[in-house]
């Protein structure tokens, strides 16, 4: 089965043990926003992603072999 590399940054690591990265599994045509959910993440919880280096959104459908990271929020002031 296809997958892809989904790298976490900041709080949103916690959701896969603290590690840096996950590959998961996925159906080709699949939606980012189906990877969030297979891994827990809530969506409330993401602010940037990024699919192989460019900006994305929750409907971006995957085929396997991209990249994907996922930013939290980050606060400041």
């Amino acid at each position: 089965m296809p997958h892809v590399e989904v790298n976490l940054y900041a709080t949103l690591r916690r959701y896969i043990d603290g590690a840096a990265s996950i590959g998961v599994d996925v159906e080709p045509g699949c939606s980012i926003e189906q990877v969030l959910d297979q891994l827990g993440i809530p969506i409330d919880q993401t602010r940037i992603i990024v699919l192989n280096n460019r900006a994305a959104g929750l409907s971006d459908t995957l085929q396997g072999g991209e990249q994907l990271g996922i930013f939290p929020g980050i606060g400041g002031g």
